[in-house]
């Protein structure tokens, strides 16, 4: 009987993926000598050198476990991102800067990306730059030159728990500073800068400077803008919402669906040159060219790149005439981003795409064909819908790590978000064609802002929608390899139909259901105090679940300081906050808290609040103080900075504050 093929023969690129990226993360989490990796790893390729013409079958194998290790060990060796010796920031000094980024209105600054440079940094650094709203020089576009008059701010998180970790995602850009610029503190020198990679943000501001004159409306335009050509810094956070609490927050980043729908339309306008051998190589490198300009034009951003690469393989199979596996050139692009940068394994974005890619190639078609409709407008219906019940279902376990929310509409935003998206893309793809006649230009303009509006309304009625989306869905990483573990073991039972991933199946969501217990019950006897990282005073006090928000005023939370400690509740599951304020002329009292003016009593804790912006916290256990060092507390000191956070508990950081009490 012959052996059945290996199927990692015609996809080999999945098994060099998983090796190298198995080498990466063992280096990533664990302290190893690479010296002696190197010394193994060296013998290892002395041996397959020596051995690698014996065709004998058992040296075969050896070899193959061989050539794994030796992928394993290149992966520990491959550079990633070092930690950095930061400089010491104590007075300001003069900087000569490039402006990388148009200036984008934020709510209290206009904020860009600078590279800086002068005798103190021995290379170049890119920064975050605040200008302040005060007169602010609105001639400042990208590539300009400035002399800067500044000091620079290491980059922090905020400090409140359970936040992102802004930090790291900066540093994972390379930043690593901001500066704050006031009116005086910088002055233009008169010189533009000219880099290949600014002449693609000053081509990009073109293009959206001549989106302005067709599109007035400030919210239609910034969401064009995004679709398009990947500028999303003008988009409001209230329109952020709306699309991710319908499930559509995808199509507002440039990346592999938009790629897709450029390749579909270039491919439908360049298929007169797909005859013959020079007409095929034509037609591929004009479709390469296209698509690798249209990722200069969006910045080159991460996502663009993923699916640029995976075109350009897969363009670049069409035209050999090979056989195309969807597998192996998804894998080979990974693999090929991952050499460029390693630290791409940890971007969120990278996860998250490659996975919905795997959950349509592998899911989507069974879907399909579970019914058979002959009416192409119900056929193209229930292909769109499992195209999204398929990214979904391989992509909500980490969606909820992420985000701790479902959208429950998702199914019914794909029906509108899609086939509008790619309206507006063709759309404005027509307008900068048609740019040099004006008139015809504005009106396809109009065009758009009024399909753009349509669908704005739409993601606005759903998201009013009762049940439109759950929040505070908290897991941990354990959790979330279960629920993938269990995801493999149902899509390995429905292709090979034996009973065993069936069992696995349930036995896999048995372990889950137990750790969602444990966790569960690791919330019922904890005690905290959270005083978070804000303008306004809040105070977070925890008892088993129950648990109090003291404010200073009921009716002055942001959006941003109800987030902050919702997020508290989400993850320690906790029952809905009571929210108190201390300035109420009223005494509060309840079995475990009482609040007098200025004063909060919790269990054995004391907290008196000053008139300045300081509080003074004292923990009695057994009659002693326990933590006279965290005495006195700053709040509210959150910097100029745009969003910042951090997802550990930090007693120092720009007054943010949490200690785990035995109070009782």
């Amino acid at each position: 009987m012959p052996a059945e093929p290996n199927p990692f023969q015609k996809i080999p690129f999945i098994r060099i993926f998983i090796l190298f990226l198995i080498g990466i993360l063992i280096r990533h989490y664990l302290s190893i000598d690479l010296r002696w990796t190197g010394i193994v790893c060296t013998l290892m390729i002395a041996f397959l050198v020596i051995f690698w013409h014996n065709r004998n079958f058992s040296s075969l194998k050896i070899q193959n476990l061989i050539v794994s290790a030796v992928i394993v060990l290149s992966g520990m060796f491959y550079p990633a991102s070092q930690s950095k010796t930061l400089l010491p920031l104590q007075q300001n000094d003069y900087f000569l800067a490039e402006v990388c980024q148009k200036p984008a209105e934020k709510a209290n600054t206009f904020q860009t990306i600078l590279l800086i440079q002068n005798k103190i940094l021995t290379n170049p650094e890119k920064v975050i730059g605040y200008f302040s709203k005060g007169k602010f020089d609105s001639t400042i576009t990208t590539g300009d030159q400035l002399i800067l008059l500044c000091k620079l701010q290491e980059i922090q998180n905020s400090g409140n728990p359970f936040e992102v970790d802004y930090q790291s995602m900066m540093h994972r850009n390379g930043i690593w500073y901001s500066v704050f610029l006031n009116r005086g503190s910088y002055l233009k020198t008169g010189n533009q800068v000219n880099r290949l990679g600014l002449k693609a943000e000053i081509y990009r501001d073109k293009l959206i400077s001549m989106l302005t004159q067709a599109i007035p409306e400030r919210e239609e335009r910034s969401v064009v803008s995004a679709l398009t050509l990947g500028y999303r810094t003008e988009i409001d956070q209230e329109t952020l919402d709306y699309f991710a609490s319908t499930g559509a927050m995808h199509v507002l980043s440039v990346s592999g669906l938009h790629v897709a729908l450029i390749y579909v339309i270039l491919g439908f306008l360049l298929s007169f040159l797909r005859r013959g051998k020079i007409g095929t190589a034509l037609f591929s490198v004009i479709m390469i060219l296209f698509l690798w300009f249209y990722a200069f034009i969006t910045g080159f951003s991460p996502a663009v790149q993923r699916a640029t690469v995976m075109f350009t393989f897969v363009i670049i199979g069409n035209g050999l005439r090979r056989p195309v596996n969807i597998y192996n050139s998804l894998t080979a692009s990974a693999f090929f981003l991952l050499l460029l940068n390693p630290d791409v394994i940890f971007d969120i974005g990278f996860q998250l795409s490659y996975l919905a890619v795997l959950g349509i190639v592998l899911i989507q078609p069974a879907l399909n064909n579970l019914l058979e409709l002959n009416n192409p407008i119900l056929k193209w219906s229930w292909s769109l819908f499992t195209v999204s019940v398929a990214a979904q279902f391989i992509t909500f376990p980490l969606g909820l790590y992420y985000f701790n929310q479902f959208p429950n509409l998702f199914w019914l935003s794909g029906f509108v978000v899609i086939p509008v998206t790619t309206l507006i893309i063709w759309l404005t793809l027509a307008f900068f064609i048609c740019a040099p006649f004006h008139g015809f230009a504005m009106i396809v303009g109009l065009v758009i802002e009024k399909i753009t509006h349509l669908m704005l309304f739409s993601l606005k009625a759903m998201d009013a929608a009762p049940l439109a989306v759950t929040r505070g869905i908290v897991l941990t990483p354990v959790q979330v390899w279960l629920l993938f573990a269990c995801i493999s073991a149902v899509i390995i039972y429905f292709q090979t139909k034996e009973k065993i991933w069936l069992f696995a199946t349930l036995s896999i969501f048995f372990l889950f259901q137990v750790t969602e217990l444990q966790e569960k019950m690791g919330t019922m006897n904890q005690n905290r105090i959270f005083v978070y990282n804000t303008k306004n005073m809040m105070i977070h006090l925890i008892n088993g679940r129950n648990n109090y928000l003291v404010t200073k005023n009921l009716n002055q939370l942001s959006r941003s300081e109800e987030s902050a400690f919702k997020k508290v509740a989400y993850h320690l599951r906790l029952n809905p906050t009571q929210i108190r304020s201390c300035d109420q002329s009223d005494d509060f009292q309840a079995s475990d808290l009482i609040i007098r003016k200025n004063q909060i009593q919790f269990e054995n804790s004391l907290i008196n609040r000053r008139k300045s912006n300081l509080i003074d916290l004292a923990i009695y256990q057994n009659g002693f103080k326990s933590v006279p060092e965290m005495q006195t507390i700053s709040l509210g000191n959150p910097g100029f900075g745009e969003p910042t956070g951090d997802t550990i508990f930090n007693t120092k950081s720009q007054g943010a504050f949490c200690t785990d009490l035995n109070i009782k």
